[in-house]
């Protein structure tokens, strides 16, 4: 077995970037900093690995992305998939192109047909141009939404969709540090052959992006029951394009790629372009003013907003810096700023899709409807999908799952799936999530809202009296992966038996053998309450969902209470989102302390 000393030495000898040979030169006699880097070694976590950049198996590098590159194709070939080829992209992070072109040259090599995207693009292109190219193999150099110190790699199979088990784990086991491949192992760059990165835009775009349409949609364009006034206005707005009524709306990419993307396809699409954040519109793998670059993240949209507010505008979209999410904040009727969760974004995308695919009520779609999301996702989207009569199927945590039901079933026409995390399929043009063509559907949505007089949050509340109320929030604790491992196996051995004054009437650990499905999930149902002080919601269903992320060092909690509407649909709300911070206070405070 090679030591960390010796790893570090063979390391030294193959790693192309000339500031990690340096640190490791300075490190090398320092005992506990050679055994940190050099003593263990990164794991596929959610499709791929991600880590902060630095040297040594432990974290991301030139040389971890040739190790990964060389197992990528050997899989290839040993699945018979090598002559269908590989395509690679990258986005803007630090190292991110030298570790692309390192992974094609590396792959060309060995024989394997390989293209790379020449520029830094969105992730959800390269996921196009795998399915576009039919390639046996995908290979995206991202970190995605990580600390901006990160990098990481994404790996996505002949299918189309990331990689599931158990072809992750025989990448994973054929990643050799025994012999490390160096600069004599890769092939010429002009071997590789090299994708115009706008040619890949305009592919994208033709693909992923519905054009303009005279198509009068019903659905939001409609309310329930309107009031003559109402019925009116959306009378006088069926014969308009839906990109006609479509306001401006301001975007940011935080420093990442999505700009140029998302750019062409609002052109496209028919729709007004955006109003761009400048010092956030143009890649910048240094996140300036942005340590945590992922929209989900508190501040992440201030700068967005704060333009919005100056220049009189209600909608603010964003990407990550890979622009494979989407977050939006809207304004209420009070005209104070509202960011919309992953879950109340997902319901309104979910219903605008439907009646799309629908043609509108009495319309039957000539194929039958499919949608998904995953488990730790909110119900509402499931609910108004069994209203409306569409197939929703619920799915693991992580996009590999969210398509899954897509691939099993292609006789359906796709209509939607998400993840509350932020990522949306709105088209089987890409077999992942993707930011981009998500953002022009929801402008759409906005501007057959804003032709009715109405916002995304009032849609909400007319969806909450149709299919019922769901509130969701989520939590996350930052900790070392080891102490949140010990915290889940307390939580499976001694589940609680009462949180926030109510008895746990239901708890499921994903990882035993009856789950539906496995995974490292615990989810958990309270008892409604005999009296809570709250109104009308001793009868609210909480379900609770725990599990490690895939992507981070942290455990994270996601929290949902449903109820039928009683009066004030507002009110309610409120009610609900109260229980449930006492039962997130109770949970971060006793049941999963990692202090």
């Amino acid at each position: 077995m090679t030591t960390p000393e010796a790893l570090a030495d063979a390391w030294l000898a193959a790693e192309p970037d000339a500031a990690i040979r340096r640190d490791i030169e300075a490190n090398r006699s320092n005992v506990e900093w050679v055994d940190a880097h050099f003593g263990s070694r990164l794991r596929f976590g959610t499709a791929g690995m991600r880590a902060p950049w630095g040297p040594g198996p432990a974290g991301m590098n030139r040389v971890m992305a040739r190790v990964a590159a060389r197992a990528i194709g050997s899989e290839l070939i040993g699945c018979d998939l090598g002559q269908r080829g590989a395509v690679v992209g990258f986005d803007a992070r630090l190292g991110s192109a030298d570790m692309a072109f390192d992974a094609a040259r590396l792959l060309a090599a060995m024989g394997i047909p390989t293209a790379i995207i020449d520029g830094p693009a969105p992730t959800p292109l390269l996921a196009r141009q795998l399915l576009a190219r039919s390639a046996g193999a995908g290979l995206m150099i991202t970190a995605s939404h990580n600390p901006r110190s990160d990098n990481g790699l994404k790996v996505y199979w002949s299918d189309g969709t990331q990689i599931r088990p158990p072809i992750d784990r025989r990448i994973e086991a054929r990643m050799d540090l025994t012999s490390l491949p160096g600069d004599s192992d890769l092939a010429a760059r002009h071997e590789v052959e090299s994708l115009d990165v706008r040619s890949v835009i305009a592919e994208y775009v033709g693909a992923a992006v519905r054009p303009p349409s005279t198509k009068p949609v019903s659905g939001p364009l409609t309310p329930p029951q309107p009031s003559p006034a109402r019925a009116a206005m959306s009378d006088a707005t069926t014969d308009l394009q839906p990109a006609a009524a479509s306001p401006r709306l301001v975007y940011t990419a935080l420093c990442g790629v999505g700009s140029q993307t998302l750019g062409h396809a609002f052109a496209a699409a028919g729709l007004p372009p955006p109003i761009y954040v400048e010092h956030q519109r143009h890649p910048d793998g240094s996140f300036p003013g942005l340590p945590f670059p992922n929209p989900e993240e508190p501040g992440t949209l201030d700068d967005a907003i704060a333009l919005a507010s100056d220049t009189d505008i209600d909608v603010v979209v964003a990407n990550d810096p890979d622009a494979d999410r989407l977050a939006v904040a809207v304004r209420d009727r009070h005209r104070a700023w509202h960011r919309l969760s992953g879950d109340e974004l997902g319901v309104l995308l979910c219903d605008w899709l439907i009646e799309l695919h629908t043609g509108g009520e009495g319309v039957e779609p000539d194929a039958p409807l499919l949608s998904a999301s995953s488990v730790v996702s909110g119900r509402m989207v499931e609910a108004l999908c069994a209203a409306r009569g569409v197939a929703h199927h619920r799915t693991l945590t992580g996009f590999k799952w969210v398509m899954a039901p897509r691939l099993a079933h292609p006789e359906a026409r796709w209509v939607f799936g998400y993840e509350e995390a932020l990522g949306y399929s709105v088209s089987d043009a890409v077999l992942d999530k993707d930011g981009i063509s998500a953002a022009v559907e929801f402008a759409r949505l906005a501007g057959a809202l804003a032709a009715r007089g109405i916002g995304p949050l009032e849609r909400l509340d007319e969806l909450a009296a149709e299919v019922g109320l769901y509130v969701t929030r989520s939590a996350s604790v930052r900790a070392h992966p080891e102490a949140i491992a010990v915290s889940m196996a307390r939580l499976r051995t001694d589940p609680p038996r009462t949180i926030a004054d109510r008895s746990v009437a239901k708890f499921v650990d994903w990882l035993d053998l009856s789950a539906p499905l496995r995974a490292d999930l615990v989810e958990l149902e309270l008892a409604p309450a005999t009296t809570d002080g709250l109104g009308h919601n001793g009868e609210a269903q909480v379900r609770i969902c725990i599990r490690p992320s895939g992507t981070e060092p942290k455990a994270k909690i996601y929290l949902e209470a449903a109820c039928p509407i009683h009066g004030d649909g507002r009110a309610e709300r409120l009610r609900l989102t109260a229980l449930l911070d006492a039962v997130a206070s109770e949970i971060m405070a006793s049941l999963f302390s990692l202090e």
